[in-house]
This record gives C-alpha cells, sequence and structure tokens, in this order.
C-alpha cells in the first residue's frame, strides 16, 4: 500500500501521514466550531426578521400615508376655493401626477436600470418619509433598502437627487432666461455635471454613464411637467400671466428645496422662493395663493399614488403555476 502523499483529509481510523496536516485539521475544526454555533444562533433571529417584515412594511405605509393626509390637510386650510378658476386644476393635477411618477421611474432607471412597478411604489413609499424632522429619511431609508455595497447605495441615493436637483436647475435658468431675465441662463450648464460625475464612478458602482444619461433624460421630463403644473395654478389663481417666468420659478423653488434640507420636503422653502423670484411680475398675495394651492394639488397627487403602490402587484403565470392556481 502507497502513502498518501501531500495534504489531504484523513480516513476515519487512520492518521495522515504528515503530523502537519493532522495540526492544520484540528484547527480548522475548531475555527468551524464557533463559526457553526454563531450561525444557528444567528438563525433564529433571521426567521423572526423575516416574519416580522410584513407587519413592518405595512406600519411603515400607514405612517407614510398619515405623513401625508396632515401635510394635505394643513396646506387646504390656507387655500380659498372660491377664489379659484377651477378649470386649471384638473390639468394642473395630471401634469403633478406625472411629475411624481417620473421621478420615481428615474430612480428605479438608476437603482435597478429597469422600470418596474415594484422599483417605483418602493420610491413612493419611501418618500413620504421626507416630512418628518431633518429631512433626511427619505434618502436615508432607501440607502438602506437598496442593494450592493456602502459605496454603491450612497452613490446611488447621491445620484438621484444630484441629477433631480440638475434638472430643475436647468429647466429654471433656461424658462426663466427665455422669459427676459438672461442672468439665469448659465444655470442650463449645470445639466453636464451628473454625467461628467458619472465618469468617475462607473468602475466602482451601478451609476454609470449610460444609466446617468438615461435618468437625466426622464428628470428633464419630470421637470418639464412640473413647471407645467406650477403654470396651470398659477393661472387658477391670477390667470395666464408671465408663463416662462412662473415655469422657471417653481423649478428654481423646488431645487431650493431639496438643498434645505432642515426643511421638511421643502415646505415653506420653496414658497417663500417661489413668492421672491415672482414678486416683480405679480401681486405676493397671488403668488402665495398659487404656491400653497400647488402644495396641495401636489400632496393630493402623492396621496394617490401612495395608494396605488400600496395594492399588491399583478400575479403573472408561472407564480400562479408555482401555487397551483
Amino acid at each position: 500500500m502507497s502513502s498518501s502523499q501531500g495534504p489531504g483529509p484523513a480516513v476515519e481510523g487512520v492518521l495522515p501521514a504528515n503530523p502537519a496536516d493532522a495540526r492544520v485539521e484540528v484547527a480548522a475544526t475548531e475555527q468551524a466550531a464557533p463559526a457553526g454555533a454563531a450561525t444557528k444562533r444567528a438563525a433564529p433571529a433571521r426567521r423572526a426578521l423575516a416574519r416580522a417584515l410584513p407587519a413592518l412594511r405595512a406600519l411603515g405605509f400607514l405612517a407614510a400615508l398619515a405623513i401625508v393626509v396632515v401635510v394635505t390637510a394643513r396646506a387646504a386650510r390656507d387655500v380659498d376655493v372660491s377664489e379659484l378658476a377651477l378649470w386649471p386644476l384638473p390639468l394642473a393635477f395630471a401634469a403633478t401626477l406625472a411629475w411624481w411618477l417620473l421621478l420615481g421611474r428615474g430612480w428605479a432607471l438608476l437603482s435597478t436600470g429597469h422600470v418596474r412597478r415594484g422599483d417605483i411604489s418602493t420610491w413612493c413609499k419611501t418618500q413620504s418619509l421626507r416630512y418628518l424632522p431633518g429631512g433626511i429619511w427619505a434618502p436615508a431609508s432607501r440607502v438602506a433598502i437598496v442593494r450592493g455595497s456602502l459605496l454603491d447605495r450612497l452613490s446611488t441615493v447621491a445620484a438621484e437627487n444630484l441629477i433631480a436637483l440638475c434638472a430643475a436647475l436647468a429647466l429654471g435658468g433656461l424658462a426663466l432666461g427665455l422669459s427676459g431675465d438672461l442672468a439665469w441662463l448659465p444655470l442650463v450648464l449645470v445639466i453636464g455635471a451628473p454625467a461628467i460625475a458619472a465618469r468617475f464612478l462607473a468602475a466602482r458602482t451601478r451609476v454609470g454613464p449610460e444609466r446617468t444619461l438615461q435618468a437625466t433624460g426622464n428628470y428633464l421630463v419630470a421637470f418639464v411637467a412640473y413647471s407645467l403644473a406650477a403654470v396651470l395654478v398659477q393661472t387658477a389663481v391670477s390667470g395666464a400671466h408671465e408663463p416662462l417666468a412662473v415655469a422657471g420659478a417653481a423649478a428654481l423653488a423646488w431645487g431650493a428645496g431639496l438643498v434645505v434640507v432642515i426643511a421638511p420636503g421643502g415646505v415653506g422653502v420653496r414658497e417663500v422662493v417661489y413668492v421672491a423670484l415672482l414678486s416683480h411680475a405679480l401681486p405676493t398675495s397671488e403668488l402665495a395663493a398659487a404656491a400653497v394651492a400647488f402644495r396641495v394639488v401636489a400632496v393630493i397627487a402623492e396621496l394617490i399614488v401612495l395608494l396605488a403602490a400600496a395594492r399588491p402587484a399583478p400575479r403573472t403565470g408561472a407564480a400562479r403555476a408555482r401555487d397551483g392556481r
């Protein structure tokens, strides 16, 4: 019988030919034992967390829904509906709804590279948390739920906010410039900032040039819809005056509300900036009324999308087949 050569597992009842192999095997066994014990101890905790997840998701949705309802009620108290021309408001609502869904679509493009209902639903649910004090809970929750390394998760959420901000500023600067205030036109150049940043991140994160360009186009369309909604709401309050200036001021005011993170959801900041940018063109009282009315329209659109996001996704034929249905 030939002796074994080199390291290898010992057959039961037979010592390894090399004593060093025996020491290695003993050490490996001693190291594996604590690891196996730790895994066994962690398993009940994982099972408990898995059982609790549906309830936690339901509680999170109810909390988000309650936040939006409270914000809507508070904003609605400051609007005198009798002084509004009602015909532009349904159109403004439709444009706001499109804007909101496109924001969720932008997140889906950046996080997965695809547009799926579940990703948009996740964005809508987490976005309601922006109304909580501190203003960071919506992006922080998305950092927690998106997959990947910490750098990958942080860069995805940062890219979402940066691209949306650049799209709003670029469109705002363009609209104000076209209205006659040329000093705002250089803001158009910021739209290229995300594409430049993506070249440095592509090797280490999911936010590459292709996703960045797709998301940039998506957010530009989103803020065209947002600006249109603002023009329609201002028209309902004061008539169709200075539409380009109104569109540009609304986009820039949204950007200001995003940057001032201590204001939950940009509440207050957005309205103040909007009024300040247009005070030379329209009466302050009408601007303030339109700003608050637009806030009401926006949160009602958010509430409807949030309710739709809570509905379970339609089951595919494969899923029904697996369940025997």
